[in-house]
């Protein structure tokens, strides 16, 4: 589980990397957009890896395809989202994940502007938060990412 959330943070990481060195200004605009939709993403997957890792040793083999499937059908993550889902499975994670956030209430605002965002472009707006403010939003969403795995970690 740990190599896949680290794999994409590194991808993610070179991709802004990248980004910030462009020289056109417009193409850093192109490039910041992507990059909200590449951070919504990153967020998505984590959610889904960590989940079923920690659900392998504890369902059923038919559980856990009935999970991949959920995860197919695409869901917007903001905070609520996680624990809704978490509740489903384990209160204590539910709990622990929401005292963490409730203690960082710039995490939740930050998923929920990648998220605006995300959809803004998608729906053929032309929201932009320049690459620094979307990397900004990435740095929070990982946060959110460390906040999970150690609230499933019971």
């Amino acid at each position: 589980m740990q190599h896949a959330i680290e794999s994409r943070e590194r991808k993610l990481d070179a991709f802004f990397a990248r980004a910030m060195s462009a020289g056109n200004d417009e193409l850093k605009s192109d490039l910041a957009r992507f990059g909200a939709v590449l951070v919504c993403g990153y967020v998505e997957r984590c959610v889904e890896v960590i989940i079923l890792h920690r659900l392998t040793t504890r369902a059923q083999p038919r559980v856990l395809l009935f999970i991949r499937s959920h995860f197919k059908k695409g869901t917007n993550y903001d905070c609520e989202a996680i624990c809704q889902l978490l509740i489903r499975f384990d209160q204590n994670w539910e709990t622990a994940f929401r005292s963490t956030i409730s203690r960082n209430d710039q995490w939740s605002s930050s998923l929920a502007s990648a998220y605006a965002l995300r959809n803004s472009i998608a729906h053929g707006g032309d929201g932009n938060k320049g690459l620094p403010g979307v990397e900004a939003l990435y740095t929070d969403c990982k946060n959110i990412v460390v906040a999970l795995v150690e609230a499933t970690n019971n």
